[in-house]
């Protein structure tokens, strides 16, 4: 049984509103008792984040990776279990800003929301009256 126990690739993750998702390959089980051989290939991406609010800059690596597993053989005889990292970094930087929207922004977006819908409804009702009031042939004012 070949268990990833840790995996590290740049600074630690610590924010809360990730502008990215992870998924790490720590306690990946792999079986290895039939003597299978397991190859990873791992393309990182130098990651630099940065959170205006507190003023601070992380540089963690993204990461994708492909698998496989396969018995070796040389010489026709198995050779015995193995677990292989292939690294490639890439020559991108991707940048991030961890923007927080301060709490009096989100209230009047959310009460102009609230308070157009009001409006139109308001439209809407005068506007039957009015096509009501004219059908039946009476003033309308």
């Amino acid at each position: 049984e070949a268990v990833v126990s840790t995996q590290s690739t740049g600074m630690d993750w610590e924010f809360q509103d990730a502008p990215m998702s992870t998924e790490s390959l720590d306690h990946m089980e792999r079986s290895t008792s039939t003597g299978k051989t397991h190859d990873y290939l791992v393309k990182l991406v130098r990651t630099e984040v940065y959170d205006e609010d507190i003023d601070v800059t992380i540089y963690p690596f993204q990461y994708t990776y492909t698998h496989r597993s396969f018995v070796a053989h040389h010489s026709g005889k198995p050779l015995p279990p193995r677990i292989f990292f292939r690294l490639q970094f890439s020559p991108l930087t991707m940048k991030f800003m961890v923007h927080h929207t301060p709490t009096w922004i989100f209230l009047t977006r959310h009460l102009a929301i609230f308070g157009g819908m009001f409006a139109i409804l308001k439209m809407f009702y005068s506007g039957a009256h009015v096509a009501r009031d004219t059908i039946k042939g009476g003033k309308f004012m």
